[in-house]
Parts: structure tokens; C-alpha cells; sequence
């Protein structure tokens, strides 16, 4: 399976880990501050980097774990994590995805092109980046493990909350895509039996 990231890929990477290094530099910074000065908003900019560097490692070590884990993984798409279910099609045209999705940023955008990979391959990096941002739904929540250290409780529950919604709305483009490559492979199939690329 073919999965080699571009330059460009490499180069968004490398600006989000030098990003986030900044925030955790910046977390770091303020807590020493607030140690030293007992100042209050160094406690909640502490604890806001603290936030948004969590935020953004999470994200970049879930899904290079992933992806190394599930890279020659088969993934069982009619499994009932990954099947579609029949109620989706029309939920999916109420939400307007079909308009609102091509608007959204990938991380790696040539895993999802069809000059770059076959149908199968395709399938297997759609359903390896649902993985990826269903985890990170989850792992969203773990910072309102900090409301009882620290209190303010609305702030993790919101920041929590729009993270989670942020990677749920990746979640649907990847099962709205899914149906649409799975028929063109069946068509693609049925016209020309054996693999193609």
C-alpha cells in the first residue's frame, strides 16, 4: 500500500509540531510564571496552552499511531463500527455535506487521490482517517479531567465540545465519501474483473 506523504504534507506537519511546541513552551513559561508571581490570568494562560498543546499532540501522535498500526491492516467495512447505516444518506443531505466538505483542510490530501491510489487503497485511507478522528472525538473529553484541579468548568466543556464537533464533521465526510467509492469499485469491478490501479 502505497503511503508515502508529499512535501507538502511533510511541510504542514512540521509547521503543526513547530506550533505546537510553541504552545507547550508557552504552557511551560506560564506556569513557572504563575509559580513565581501567583498572578491569576498566568494560571488561566497556563492553563489555556496547556489546553491547546494537548489539543494538538493528541491529534498528530493519534493519527501517526494509526497510521502505522493500520498500514497493512485490512479494515472490515460491513463490521458494525464502519457499516453505513440506512438513515445516513438522508441525514448527510440535510446537513449539506456534499456542499461544505470540499471546503475542508486534509492533513494529507494525497492519501485520497485517485491518481495516487487504487479504489482498495482509497477505501482503506478512508476508513483508517474515520479511526483516526472517532479516537480523537474521544480523547477531546480528557481535558475536562483539569475542571478539578482548576475549576472554570464551562471552558473545558465548550473547548471540549468544538473539538470534538471539528473532528466529527471529518467523521461524516469519510462516511458520506465511503458508498460513492464502493460503487464505483463494484462498477469498476463488474466492467474489468481483477485488480486495477
Amino acid at each position: 500500500m502505497k503511503q508515502a506523504i508529499s512535501r507538502k504534507t511533510a511541510k504542514n506537519i512540521a509547521i503543526l509540531i513547530g506550533m505546537n511546541l510553541v504552545f507547550i513552551m508557552l504552557a511551560v513559561g506560564f506556569a513557572v510564571l504563575h509559580h513565581i508571581y501567583h498572578q491569576g490570568w498566568m494560571l488561566s494562560a497556563y492553563v489555556t496552552f496547556l489546553t491547546i498543546s494537548y489539543h494538538f499532540s493528541m491529534r498528530l501522535i493519534v493519527g501517526e499511531a494509526v497510521t502505522v498500526i493500520y498500514r497493512n491492516r485490512e479494515f472490515h467495512l460491513e463490521s458494525a463500527g464502519f457499516r453505513i447505516h440506512s438513515f445516513e444518506k438522508d441525514l448527510y443531505r440535510r446537513l449539506n455535506v456534499k456542499k461544505w466538505k470540499v471546503h475542508m483542510i486534509t492533513a494529507k490530501p494525497e492519501q485520497f487521490d485517485l491518481r495516487e491510489n487504487s479504489m482498495d487503497d482509497l477505501l482503506h485511507n478512508m476508513a483508517q482517517a474515520e479511526l483516526v478522528h472517532r479516537i480523537i472525538i474521544v480523547l477531546s473529553f480528557v481535558p475536562l479531567l483539569l475542571i478539578i484541579p482548576y475549576g472554570v468548568p464551562m471552558v473545558f466543556i465548550v473547548t471540549s465540545i468544538a473539538a470534538a464537533l471539528i473532528d466529527l464533521q471529518f467523521v461524516i465526510i469519510q462516511r458520506y465519501n465511503r458508498p460513492r467509492v464502493m460503487k464505483l469499485l463494484k462498477m469498476k469491478t463488474l466492467d474489468s474483473p481483477g485488480r486495477w490501479d
